[in-house]
């Protein structure tokens, strides 16, 4: 499998297109060096038929299909339920929303034999995945008005498509759960996903 130099950089510009009689669609869009082009897709608009869960989608010549689904928050997946795959094989999530410590909030991803930490600094402005050897950090880059705020990514040590497929797809998951002000604010939140999954 490819992997990258020493450091990458790359930006990725969010996108919203609304097509006739389908769906609209939200997400990032970009190249990632020698690793060509990638996309992130969801569905902004709340389905009922979905029960109150989300998707998103990674795509791109050189990426396994990554899948992220989770209950519905803030109109994006959120960690709770949740389910990652990447070309049709699971990974495994675990995560404590009540940690206090930082690194203890830290989402931990396991997947084929890897082990991944994914954790939200600087108040919530940078996105760091970390595995032995491989850092991928994702933060706001520059901005274009009216509205557009890129993300600029640079990744460190030997990355290849699924370091760079994870940490992509989760941009566009609501991950406030590992900050620790997102935490108690998603205490009531989650509270009440206990309720409705008892329900369901």
């Amino acid at each position: 499998m490819e992997t990258s130099s020493e450091s990458l950089k790359f930006e990725l510009m969010p996108y919203s297109i609304s097509p006739k009689k389908e769906l609209p669609k939200a997400g990032l869009t970009g190249d990632v060096g020698d690793f060509g082009s990638v996309t992130v897709e969801r569905c902004p608009l709340y389905r009922p038929l979905e029960k109150g869960m989300d998707t998103v989608r990674l795509s791109g010549p050189a990426f396994p299909e990554t899948t992220f689904r989770g209950k519905r928050r803030s109109g994006r997946p959120s960690l709770f339920k949740a389910e990652l795959t990447l070309g049709g094989r699971p990974a495994e999530l675990r995560f404590n929303a009540r940690a206090l410590r930082k690194k203890d909030r830290a989402l931990h991803i396991a997947y084929e034999g890897r082990e991944y930490a994914y954790s939200v600094e600087d108040l919530g402005r940078v996105k760091v995945l970390e595995r032995e050897g491989v850092r991928v950090s994702i933060e706001p880059g520059r901005y274009v008005p009216p509205a557009t705020t890129f993300s600029a990514g640079t990744a460190t040590g030997p990355a290849d498509a699924v370091d760079l497929a994870i940490a992509i797809l989760l941009e566009e998951v609501d991950t406030d759960v590992l900050t620790l002000g997102g935490a108690a604010l998603s205490s009531p939140f989650a509270l009440m996903q206990r309720f409705s999954d008892r329900a369901e």
